[in-house]
């Protein structure tokens, strides 16, 4: 059996909200890596005294305050490292490489697009599921698939029932009764608090203020290096579609399916153990999705998943608030890896 190495993290959060982290050096496994500042716990230390010690041999500061998040083991080939994770609140003078290492305080969003330590992935989606309504509820609306006349309607409904956000489907630009609905819809959701999501933001740029999400084929087409100017999710299915998403800076992605759908029937569905797997070596908040019933939600949240993304659950029920209501209150009674 391998190994079982304890080490203690501290996430160092400034008032503004940036976080740090530091670069390994030449010289140290996994040189080149970012990671949060921490250490290994030596026999008979606490985390708590090790944190201190650490913290003061790597960065130069004093830690007065550190509150404990969680702990989190993280299986590499030749051990498995448990990292006992602390907020730290307050400490006194200037964090700084003593080691030589390089260090940056980062807005959490932009922590993804680094290369981090494998073990330290998961903190970073936890550092930016603290930033999405928690936990997120998205319903996905494909217009096609409701009458006309019941979009708006239905929609409202879902929307009564606490959704976090919408991604619309939308592969070409609306006719002109589907664009008046589509346009009240965004005034309707923005009144509410609720984002919405484009896959197609040039059929309907009137809502260009809203967000983008894409696929994964979108994904594969887009040049590393190109940029955004608004916050966009990604639909993905494997783990480098994941990578390459947090590089290019997402908010979130869907990962499906987790359990046979009746709409992808031949889509060969994750699993729980698989998608726990990508989950803890992911940077981003992935949203389950596939099959996804409020009695699922909870294995869902426990494989780590941030929140979920719903399609026909929702959109078919005959009481839409109430069917969302009922996943909303899934969600609030379960909790994640990182809760």
């Amino acid at each position: 059996m391998p190994s079982i190495v304890p080490v203690a993290t501290g996430i160092l959060q400034a008032p503004h909200g940036q976080v740090l982290a530091d670069l390994r050096p030449e010289g140290k496994p996994w040189p080149g890596y970012w990671e949060f500042p921490g250490g290994k716990i030596e026999a008979g230390e606490s985390p708590e005294a090790a944190l201190v010690r650490e913290l003061r041999e790597e960065l130069g500061i004093e830690v007065r305050a550190a509150n404990p998040w969680r702990v989190m083991d993280f299986a590499y080939s030749e051990r498995t490292v448990r990292l006992h994770l602390f907020r730290v609140t307050t400490w006194e003078g200037e964090a700084h490489g003593r080691e030589g290492q390089e260090i940056r305080w980062l807005d959490p969003e932009d922590l993804a697009g680094l290369p981090f330590l494998p073990a330290n992935r998961p903190i970073i989606a936890g550092l930016l599921a603290e930033k999405l309504p928690q936990p997120p509820l998205c319903l996905i609306v494909d217009p096609q698939r409701l009458p006309s006349g019941q979009l708006v309607p239905t929609l409202t409904a879902a929307m009564d029932g606490d959704l976090s956000w919408i991604v619309l489907r939308l592969k070409e630009r609306p006719d002109r009764v589907l664009h008046t609905q589509l346009l009240h819809l965004g005034e309707l959701a923005a009144g509410r608090g609720v984002q919405i999501f484009l896959n197609s933001p040039e059929a309907l740029p009137e809502l260009q203020h809203h967000g983008l999400h894409l696929t994964q084929k979108a994904l594969a087409e887009w040049e590393e290096g190109e940029s955004l100017s608004r916050p966009f999710g990604v639909s993905c299915h494997d783990a480098a579609c994941l990578g390459k998403a947090a590089r290019l800076g997402a908010s979130y992605a869907f990962l499906s399916p987790l359990f046979a759908t009746a709409t992808h029937p031949d889509a060969k569905p994750l699993g729980v153990d698989a998608f726990a797997a990508l989950a803890q070596s992911s940077s981003l908040p992935l949203l389950a999705l596939g099959g996804i019933t409020p009695e699922r939600v909870a294995a869902a949240r426990q494989a780590g998943a941030a929140g979920v993304a719903v399609l026909s659950g929702i959109l078919e029920s005959r009481d839409p608030a109430a069917c969302a209501r009922a996943y909303r209150a899934a969600l609030m009674t379960s909790s994640g890896p990182l809760g």
